[in-house]
Order: C-alpha cells, then structure tokens, then sequence
C-alpha cells in the first residue's frame, strides 16, 4: 500500500514539473520563479552566477606598472580583473580601467557631459555614487547626476602615485584628441598621452607619454 502511494506521489511529480512553454511568459515574474525553482533543485543545470553590482564603489591600482601598450580597453580591464590586488569580495565583482579613449571608453563629448549621461561609451563611474579606496574605504570623491566628480575628497592611494596615463583632456572628462597611445595599443613616443599628475587629481591632466610607465587605476562596477 505505502509503496503504490509512493508511486502515484512520484508520477504526479514527474507530471506536473514546472514549465513555461509559451513564449510570451518568457521574462515574467512566473517565468523568473519557475527557473529559479529549478535552479534551486538541480533540475536545470544552466544556473547563471549573479555578478554583484556595487552602491558604494572600490577603486585599486594594479601591483604593476604599464606603459600606454595596454590591449586597448578591453585589455586594461582584463588586467584590472586579474591583478593581485583586485579584492576577493565580494565574489565575482567585475572592475574596469579608469582610461578614455574617443571610441570605447568616453566619459563625456561635451564640457562636463553638457548633454547629459547620453554622452557615455562604457564608461565607468556611476551616477550619485561614492567611490572609495579598497585599501581602507575612504572615500575617494562622490558622483554627480552625470556620472563625474569636480574634485577627490581624498587621494586614491595610501601613498600618492604620481603620473597616472588617464587619456582625459584637461578638463570636463572629454577625451584627449588622439592623446590616448592609439587608443591604448602603443607604447612608445611623448607628448602624447592625457595623464594625471598625481593620485589625488585623477581628473585633471595634462601632456604625458606614452613610453612611461605607470599604474592602473581599477574601478569597481
């Protein structure tokens, strides 16, 4: 007896897993808890880690030093992800180069992002955001409603670093016109790259070289 109950018990499982075939289900509320039950009982195995998105926001700088050869954009940031330094947690936090260029990575194309956030290309500050140092957690600087600071509450170091290789114009957060080591691929030459003098003034600049060699600067997403 017991035993036919647990039959029928199983087939009535078996029957009755839960599915979302029509697509226009796809999405909604019933859908996302229908995967996340069969996430969570190991009947599905595509279960996608959750990357955490910060709302007070780490900054690092690389344990090594780079002249303007970086692989791009893309190359920083997966410098940025694989540095020593890169804090552990939480776990899966992506970090990306603070480095313009005038087609990847653009924090503004007018004075200040005149236009609004609109003017970004994967740029890597937030809104209304507090930045600070991953060593300590001091603040750095806080964001305003377009995604950029008018000055540091404090240096981004512990010790201040000097010569950062930024891309930046001298001010507004615009791009350097082709200052920016071809778009972080080329190593070699001066006078042409947009730095930070110091740690403590990321977003000013001034005329730098491609040829030095200095730190990364990471900043948590």
């Amino acid at each position: 007896m017991h035993f036919r109950l647990l039959l029928i018990f199983a087939i009535f499982l078996h029957c009755n897993e839960p599915r979302l075939n029509n697509q226009s289900e796809f999405g909604t509320d019933s859908y996302l808890e229908n995967q996340s039950i069969l996430c969570l009982t190991g009947q599905i195995s595509a279960c996608k880690a959750v990357t955490p998105i910060c709302t007070t926001c780490k900054f690092f700088s690389t344990s090594t030093t780079y002249n303007g050869a970086r692989g791009g954009i893309a190359g920083a940031d997966a410098i940025c992800m694989n540095d020593p330094k890169k804090p552990t947690e939480p776990a899966r936090a992506v970090y990306k180069a603070f480095l313009v260029d005038d087609a990847n990575r653009i924090a503004c194309t007018t004075n200040n992002c005149s236009g609004g956030v609109s003017e970004h290309v994967d740029w890597i500050l937030k809104s209304d955001t507090t930045y600070v140092r991953a060593a300590d957690n001091v603040t750095i600087a806080t964001t305003n409603s377009v995604g950029i600071f008018s000055g540091q509450t404090n240096d981004a170091e512990l010790v201040q670093v000097s010569t950062i290789l930024t891309g930046l114009a001298t001010g507004g957060w615009t791009t350097r016109t082709s200052n920016h080591c071809s778009r972080w691929t080329d190593g070699i030459g001066s006078g042409n790259a947009g730095i930070a003098n110091n740690s403590f003034g990321l977003n000013s600049s001034t005329l730098g070289n491609c040829s030095a060699s200095t730190v990364i600067y990471c900043v948590e997403q």
